[in-house]
């Protein structure tokens, strides 16, 4: 080699700590920015599977209460055998006393109410042999951590059809099989 070699021909290729700092600093700016809508999504995305689980298992009950023409019920239950417990330690259906399925207990600081149109809170819907809840129609709202303008329902009428809650006044929160607003305690 040659003394005349130019001096950056021996220098080692990489990034200065400088630039390290930088580039570190500029994506921790961009998590602090992306991060409350991961949050968001998180949010949505589980209100929405618990939705759809709820609403599976409402379908599953009044399916087999006509295909069996029998009453089946779905109730909340804390052991997945027996009727018990509050909505959000999960719920079950049963054929009689026997139980048919038995759902998870609600995680991410999710609460589930089911409250009668009557105004009461119930533990339990139960279908007819013809698919029906007469005494038992009413709405089960979903809510998490933001509110009630964030909530999510199922509504129940008596023929047992069921149906997810609108916003049909327009004022951001969805209303329940009475047409009063949703809200979450």
């Amino acid at each position: 080699m040659s003394a005349c070699q130019p001096d950056s021909l021996n220098r080692e290729m990489g990034y200065t700590l400088t630039e390290m700092l930088v580039a570190l600093a500029i994506l921790a700016v961009l998590v602090a920015l992306a991060l409350p809508s991961l949050t968001t999504l998180v949010q949505e995305n589980r209100l929405t599977t618990y939705s759809n689980l709820l609403t599976g298992a409402l379908q599953l009950a009044r399916s087999e209460a006509v295909k069996r023409g029998s009453s089946i019920t779905l109730c909340s239950s804390n052991n997945g055998l027996t009727c018990g417990g509050s909505w959000q330690d999960g719920w079950i259906i049963l054929v009689g006393a026997t139980p048919l399925q038995n759902y998870p207990s609600l995680e991410g600081r999710v609460t589930l109410r089911y409250a009668l149109s009557s105004g009461n809170n119930s533990d339990r819907i139960q279908f007819n042999a013809r698919g029906f809840s007469p005494a038992h129609a009413g709405t089960w709202t979903f809510c998490d951590s933001r509110g009630t303008r964030y909530a999510r329902a199922l509504i129940v009428n008596s023929s047992g059809r069921i149906i997810t809650a609108r916003d049909s006044n327009h004022n951001g929160i969805a209303e329940d099989d009475l047409g009063q607003d949703l809200y979450c305690s």
